[in-house]
């Protein structure tokens, strides 16, 4: 049993009455494991002794840890929900000097390849319509819903593809860094693929890049599942969000992200910020932002909250279509967290449909976003949590996602 879109968006709503009423707090201590561990006599590279694939490094890293409460707190490159960091990477590798060809796990903790199984003529280009045997590597990212829904329930699974999404952004921004190309991966359906990657109820592989070629020699069908282990040290099952998943297809399309310079510096210092000083955001860089371009499914509207000389209100198209100050409406649409006050502008993300790959989407464009702030220097915050009908008020579409942007502290 799954439910449909209109199901998903009715049962994962926010109303001001919902958030009133909630009155459980999280122990966490009980907090299921953030990342993946494959046993210890699995062979593991460092990822820096391969220059060749800095690319995929630089794609999912820890950029910096600290102790919090007792435990170590860790925060990566890629934006995430609650820092609750629901994505896994894995990859195929033929053919790269140095390397076992074999399916491979991300280990982000010790930036690690770990051999899950070698590979020879048979490999996974089968389960993605490939007759040939692909060059290079095939990249396969996971969720692993429990992670999310621990804490959000079934509204994780909105979060879980807005955190895909900013995932598949950071990846194509980093390979395009490195002069190198996505090549879209195709097929009918991923149950057999999830089966073969051993994958369990627990997670599901969602979308699949290539980065290399198509050789001529031909591919055989790898038959036999590779090892599985537990994404997490335990878990609950939220079977609607599970079987909800299982149904939809894999995702991708590649992000139309610009190719930067600084885009090393740019992916290790980038932050979520929790306050704004509105009075360092210059106006021509609220310009820049507001012309930034979003996928087609999607309908943006900035809020220009304060600026130095621009007209404050709700923009569309570069120009401001209703002037008003909605500072305390924007405040309250996004559960009244009050340092979205001093910011100057929030990105409010709406979809013609609610459905997965609108919310990956949303989260590639507000990667870009994070991305372009960084550049500028200003401050940038992803915000997923918010009051869904209030939303209404600006477009007849379903709010998505909002970003908060202001000058930095």
């Amino acid at each position: 049993m799954f439910f449909d879109n209109f199901e998903v968006r009715e049962q994962t709503l926010l109303t001001p009455e919902w958030v009133a009423k909630k009155t459980t707090f999280l122990d966490w201590d009980s907090q299921p494991s953030l990342f993946k561990h494959y046993p210890h006599f699995c062979y593991r590279t460092p990822l820096s002794d391969h220059p060749s694939l800095q690319w995929l490094m630089e794609s999912r890293c820890i950029t910096s840890e600290q102790m919090v409460a007792h435990k170590p707190y860790y925060r990566l490159n890629v934006p995430s929900a609650g820092n609750l960091q629901p994505i896994e990477i894995y990859v195929q590798i033929r053919n790269i000097a140095g390397l076992l060809s074999g399916l491979y796990h991300l280990e982000v903790l010790t930036q690690e390849l770990v051999l899950i199984t070698e590979i020879g003529a048979a490999g996974i280009e089968p389960y993605l319509e490939l007759d040939h045997r692909f060059t290079g590597c095939i990249v396969m990212l996971s969720i692993v819903p429990f992670r999310s829904s621990w804490k959000y329930g079934l509204r994780a699974w909105r979060y879980l593809y807005l955190d895909l999404g900013h995932q598949i952004g950071v990846l194509s921004s980093s390979v395009r860094h490195f002069g190198l190309n996505l090549t879209k991966m195709f097929t009918q359906g991923t149950d057999a693929l999830n089966r073969v990657m051993g994958m369990g109820e627990d997670e599901r592989i969602v979308a699949v890049y290539g980065v290399g070629e198509k050789s001529t020699r031909l591919a055989k069908r790898l038959e036999e599942p590779v090892m599985s282990v537990q994404p997490t040290d335990y878990t609950m099952s939220e079977t609607l969000l599970v079987d909800t998943i299982k149904v939809e297809p894999l995702y991708n399309e590649i992000p139309n992200s610009m190719k930067r310079d600084d885009f090393l510096a740019l992916n290790r210092t980038r932050r979520s910020a929790r306050g704004f000083n509105s009075n360092a955001m210059k106006d021509t860089d609220i310009l820049a932002l507001m012309r930034i371009k979003a996928h087609v499914s999607l309908e943006v509207i900035p809020i220009l909250l304060q600026a130095h000389g621009m007209q404050l209100g709700l923009y569309r198209n570069g120009e401001c279509t209703v002037n008003g100050n909605f500072n305390s409406e924007v405040v309250h649409l996004l559960l009244d967290q009050r340092f979205i006050s001093g910011s100057n502008m929030v990105l409010l993300i709406y979809a013609v449909d609610f459905k997965a790959h609108s919310h990956i989407e949303a989260g590639m464009y507000a990667q870009e976003i994070y991305t372009v702030c960084e550049h500028l220097g200003v401050g940038c915050s992803g915000i997923g949590a918010f009051y869904d009908n209030i939303g209404s008020q600006w477009s007849n579409n379903p709010l998505l996602y909002a970003v908060a942007i202001g000058g930095k502290l």
